[in-house]
């Protein structure tokens, strides 16, 4: 008889991207909401919700992209959360359910970026509003020195929690809520004196307001289903038997939602306050604020910072050991860890916070559109049947299995994501590339929107015209993986 893992608060997580069994399932679908929220409430976010007021939008046609971008992105990532209770595994690995075994490395990969680049976002622009504070209340000297030694503070935390596991950072997320979150929401009333709804802070980006607006929209909808490729990192710790699908998929829409509008709202109010310092958006917010909100500004930089970095350097550690199996999950995270503090230390020579942010996420919108539309059409489909131990052939080094398709690959997925992808890049444009189709809605982004519709359409027409072979599906009368069937049935 094996073992039983351990995932629980003060000790290291055992799991990694092996299959959980329903006897170790102890989450809830609250506990994502936690963890939304809780990791949103940093300056690496909310600088996101900054960069519609820096695109010259006022504030009300920003909030109204924010919103709309947050309830759009939202509703793509909620079915995807039902993936882990059903797999039992993390998100990429599910994958292979649909893309081949191998071919799940598209996920992993893509996952990979998303953390890394909002961790370092996160720790990047939370040591600058820091040090910035510490600076002003108490002449700490604001220099790369220091700027390298608070990253330092902010990466060796996170990477000891991340390290911990999946009880460590839910523990971490919950704490966030009432020390950022609070802070936050007061700083609604500090920086209210210094708003005006009507500031602008120039021209629109894009030279007229709808292709502006749109790309406002897109921003805050790729941070919302930007989760994606992350989320059944959580929900594999929830078992699909003791709690419904509704709940789960509300629950995660509902704290996706909350944890990015509050951020976003409260980088576009701020960024409207500062307007006037014409300095970069932190430092204007460091001079513009009283002495008394200079320590809970700190607190949200830098203690903020953690929220977001443990959640992506968990993420990070469990995709990268599902590409290394050799690697055990805190192994890998300590290697990502080191790689992710080197992105930071180059982050601070970015010429243009502005322009890198917003690539970023137009480019990783791109291509995880198209993975979710092929994740989330291939579960429905399936009525959210996996088999659990052919998704783990190639962590066991084996070949064969359900999922193996061709050498490990199925090509109506892999054809599918490719050419949602191309025309996706080719309608992008960003401050590094222009496609060849980005003018065809005169400047309205329709590159991530694009993908996500072909991807769909060209695998469900695929697997229609080529059809799977059986062993993809349950057997009748068996919708269920075997031990959630059997769960159920003595449950009922």
């Amino acid at each position: 008889m094996s073992k039983p893992q351990i995932d629980a608060v003060g000790h290291i997580e055992t799991r990694g991207v092996d299959y959980i069994p329903l006897n170790e399932r102890h989450s809830a679908p609250i506990n994502i909401f936690w963890i939304l929220i809780g990791a949103n409430l940093t300056f690496g976010l909310i600088v996101i919700g900054w960069l519609p007021i820096s695109f010259g939008l006022s504030f009300w046609p920003a909030f109204w992209s924010i919103i709309v971008g947050n309830a759009l992105g939202s509703l793509l990532l909620a079915p995807i959360a039902l993936v882990g209770p059903r797999s039992g595994t993390n998100g990429p690995v599910s994958s292979g359910a649909y893309f081949g075994v191998v071919g799940r490395i598209i996920g992993s990969g893509v996952g990979v970026c998303i953390c890394l680049g909002f961790y370092a976002l996160a720790v990047w622009t939370g040591g600058q509003a820091g040090v910035a504070g510490l600076h002003r209340l108490f002449g700490l000297p604001n220099n790369n020195y220091t700027l390298g030694v608070t990253y330092a503070i902010i990466a060796v935390i996170s990477s000891v929690t991340a390290i911990y596991g999946h009880a460590n950072m839910v523990l971490v997320e919950r704490l966030m809520i009432p020390i950022a979150g609070i802070l936050m929401l007061i700083g609604f009333l500090v920086y209210g004196p210094h708003f005006s709804a009507s500031i602008t802070s120039g021209p629109y980006l894009l030279g007229a307001f709808w292709p502006t607006w749109v790309l406002c929209v897109t921003i805050a909808a790729v941070a919302a289903y930007g989760y994606a490729p992350l989320c059944s990192d959580w929900t594999r710790y929830i078992s699909p038997v003791k709690h419904n699908s509704k709940s789960i998929a509300l629950t995660t829409w509902v704290g996706c939602f909350v944890g990015l509008t509050v951020p976003f709202v409260f980088g576009a109010f701020t960024a409207v306050a500062v307007a006037s310092t014409k300095l970069d958006y932190i430092s204007g917010l460091v001079a513009v604020s009283p002495s008394w909100y200079l320590l809970p500004l700190i607190i949200i930089g830098i203690i903020g910072s953690f929220g977001q970095a443990v959640v992506c350097l968990y993420s990070s550690g469990l995709d990268f050991s599902s590409i290394f199996p050799s690697l055990t999950r805190p192994k890998a995270t300590i290697v990502l860890s080191v790689v992710a503090i080197i992105l930071v230390y180059l982050g601070t020579m970015v010429a243009s916070a502005q322009d890198s942010v917003t690539a970023f996420l137009q480019v990783l919108g791109v291509t995880i559109a198209a993975w979710i539309s092929i994740v989330g059409i291939g579960h429905f489909h399936r009525k959210g049947y996996y088999d659990v131990d052919a998704l783990q052939v190639f962590n066991r080094r084996e070949t064969g299995g359900a999922y193996w398709y061709t050498g490990g690959w199925n090509f109506r997925a892999l054809i599918a994501w490719v050419a949602a992808s191309f025309v996706g890049l080719m309608a992008l444009q960003c401050s590094f590339y222009t496609g060849p189709w980005s003018n065809f809605a005169d400047g309205v982004d329709l590159s991530w929107i694009s993908a996500l519709i072909i991807s769909g359409v060209v695998y469900y027409a695929l697997i229609k015209i080529f059809p799977e072979h059986e062993g993809v599906h349950a057997a009748p009368g068996q919708p269920e993986a075997p031990e959630l069937q059997d769960a159920i049935v003595s449950s009922s």
